[in-house]
Parts: C-alpha cells; structure tokens; sequence
C-alpha cells in the first residue's frame, strides 16, 4: 500500500481525486493539505473536510496552508467550480477540526519521520510545498515521490494554457513556488494539460447518466459533483484524478525525463513550463513529464472505482 499525502485546493475535480484515493486499496491517506487555489484557502480547506466527513472518514487530519501564493494576489476559479468551489453539491459544513499544525509544518514532520516512504500528491498551486522546503531544505530527499498535477509543456495538440493561452492555472497561479518545487531535487513526475485537457480523459453526458444508475454514496456524490461541471462547461476535465491515476496504474502514461524552466514574474509569459533541450538544461535537475495517455482505459479505471459497491 502506497502511503499518500494529498496537497490540493477542493475544487472539483480536487475533490475526485480524493474520491478515487478513498476508493484505491493501493493507497493510504495520511493526511491532507490544502492550499488557496480554486477558492480561498478557508474554503478549501472545508471542502476537504466535508468529503472526508461525507465518507466518515474522519481519522485523516487536514492541515491549512497559504492563503496566497509567495508574490502575487490569489485569483480563484469560483466561476468554473462554483461559489462553494464543490459545484453546489449540498454537502454540509464540517465539523471535523482542522490540525493545529500549518501545512508545511505537517508536511515535514509525516515526511521526516517516514523514511523516504511517503508520495506527496499535489493537485492544487505549489505554494504549501514551496513553504515547506524553503523551511525544511532536506525535505525533498526524503519524499520517496511527488506527483503533481501543473504544466502545459506543448507535447500533444491539447499542450496549451488553461489561465493564459500559454500557462495552466496551478503554475500560474504561483510560479515562484513552482519554481522553487520544480528546482528541488526531488523524484517528480507532472501530469499536465497535455493529458487532463485531451478529449478521451474527459467525462461527458454519457459517462454521467452511467454514474447515476449507481446509487452508492460514492457515485451519487461524484454525479453531482460531475454534472455540475457538463451542464456549464459541456465535460468534466478530471486533472487531478489523472495525477493520482498515475499512482493505481503507471502503465496508463508514458513519461520522458527532461528539464523544465518555470517563467517566473508577472509578465505574459507567467506560469509557462518550457522544456528545455538537455544540453541547456542549466543545471535544472530532471523531472518525469507525462507525454501520452491512454484515455479510454483511465475513464475505465476512474469508473470502476467510483461504481464499485
């Protein structure tokens, strides 16, 4: 069993990550961060609690992180996820108590104390691990992993920007840290919209009336959750369950090692992730960046997992 910390801003399809990680035997939650992102960070650090409460789950701690990133004001995306960043679910507020601990605080003592075996999953801006290596810089050597859902890097036809026609949302939101997590060391792997924004990754209207023969909690949460997002935007884009799918199964993605220049400021290139040939690779370590996907299969496994009695 793979032992997880989820750093995420629920959201939408934040929020069907960890439906999909609370359905995956392969994978064990420790806890979760939450960071400002798709909505502020009191928000999402509710919604986080609301679905582990829906799920009574409630042994898994969450600790609350930054409420912007490092130099920039926060821009949410409350029209894509809307006003309650959970699509209007109904879901009520938690009762659960958050951990006392900041996120970056949590984040070092889990990972510290447990020798190189914990994946880091980050689906949400990078700023909560951007805090925790700048204040713990041996960090990185001790996470057996960090997955992370950021990046356009321009490798298939559907390579290109969510928040500007160049950058996706979670760089751009906070590229310094990006830059900061990027520059780490660490064994990363990144899923960008290279994949989540290719139509075969995507749930539609179809996928949605199959959900709703199922009347498990599970599924009948994730059709609300689902169709919240086809009825405005015409599909559900599932970003962040494809960045753990990476974690249930690897033969799914192919992956090439590259470095990656994260473009910092606040000029019209913010947020861009520019792969860079290795011979400038400008003593940039390494990172794994997924260039293919096989769509249908992944739609197979996140169905399966959700409808699963």
């Amino acid at each position: 069993m793979k032992k997880v910390i989820l750093d995420m801003d629920p959201g939408i399809d934040d929020a069907l990550a960890l439906l999909l990680a609370l359905r995956s035997p392969e994978i064990q939650v420790l806890g979760i961060t939450t960071v400002a992102g798709n909505a502020p960070v009191e928000m999402t650090s509710a919604n986080a609690r609301r679905v582990l409460e829906y799920f009574e789950m409630t042994n898994i701690p969450v600790a609350t992180g930054a409420a912007k990133p490092l130099n920039h004001p926060l821009v949410d995306a409350l029209n894509y996820h809307g006003p309650d960043g959970l699509g209007q679910c109904g879901l009520p507020p938690p009762r659960l108590p958050l951990h006392p601990a900041k996120a970056w605080d949590f984040l070092a003592q889990l990972i510290s104390d447990s020798q190189a075996n914990i994946i880091l999953v980050a689906t949400g801006p990078l700023t909560n691990i951007a805090h925790a290596f700048q204040r713990y810089p041996e960090l990185p050597k001790f996470l057996a992993k960090l997955v992370l859902m950021g990046g356009a890097y321009d490798l298939t036809p559907f390579g290109k920007g969510n928040q500007t026609p160049f950058a996706e949302f979670n760089i751009w939101q906070d590229p310094e840290a990006a830059y900061i997590v990027f520059s780490c060391g660490a064994d990363i792997s990144a899923v960008g919209l290279d994949m989540s924004m290719d139509p075969t990754t995507c749930l539609n209207s179809q996928h949605l009336e199959q959900i709703k023969t199922s009347h498990t909690p599970t599924a009948h949460l994730t059709a609300k959750l689902v169709e919240y997002a086809i009825k405005r935007h015409g599909r559900c884009e599932l970003h962040d369950p494809l960045a753990l799918a990476t974690l249930l199964d690897a033969s799914l993605f192919d992956f090439i090692s590259v470095p990656v220049e994260v473009i910092t400021g606040d000029g019209w290139d913010r947020g861009i992730t520019r792969i860079l040939p290795l011979e400038k690779r400008d003593k940039l370590p390494l990172i794994q960046v997924a260039t293919a996907v096989d769509g249908p299969r992944f739609l197979k496994l996140f169905l399966s997992r959700i409808l699963e009695e």
